[in-house]
């Protein structure tokens, strides 16, 4: 299992200290993406100028969720 950090970045930056752990890389993807469409309708403003920002502690690869 990796511990995942779910960030944001763009208009507002936000840092995950805690992150959370999951057993597979495509539920922490699929997580990411409830968290972008979450935010995308409950903070319109954010919308195609913040990225949800999925990093993981043992890999210096990101994924970049656009709001």
């Amino acid at each position: 299992m990796a511990r995942f950090f779910f960030g944001l970045c763009g208009a507002e930056n936000v840092n995950d200290p805690g992150g959370f752990v999951f057993e597979h890389e495509i539920d922490a993807f699929r997580a990411a993406q409830r968290l972008a469409e979450e935010l995308a309708s409950s903070r319109p403003h954010l919308r195609e100028n913040t990225w949800v920002v999925v990093s993981r502690d043992d890999s210096a690869s990101a994924y970049y969720l656009s709001l």
